[in-house]
């Protein structure tokens, strides 16, 4: 697959907290983690097209939703604008 070369600017602030989550993921490099991040939006879109919200299982069990504003746009399945 070919590959196309983009340049972004970040605030100090975006980078750091990119440079944060490349070291929490174990991430390889900063494009690394802009593609986990894109998938894991994807598989977001997916799912909120879907439902109403998202189920988290925390570890000890507890469940809760989780309502994401920020893709208040993306409309459910079958729903046309």
């Amino acid at each position: 697959m070919a590959k196309t070369r983009l340049q972004f600017d970040f605030t100090e602030d975006a980078l750091s907290q990119l440079d944060e989550l490349k070291s929490l993921t174990g991430a390889n490099n900063r494009a690394e983690v802009i593609r986990q991040s894109l998938r894991l939006l994807q598989w977001t879109i997916a799912e909120t097209k879907q439902k109403e919200g998202i189920l988290l299982v925390e570890r000890n069990g507890r469940q809760r939703e989780v309502l994401l504003p920020f893709l208040s746009s993306v409309r459910p399945a079958g729903v046309s604008k």
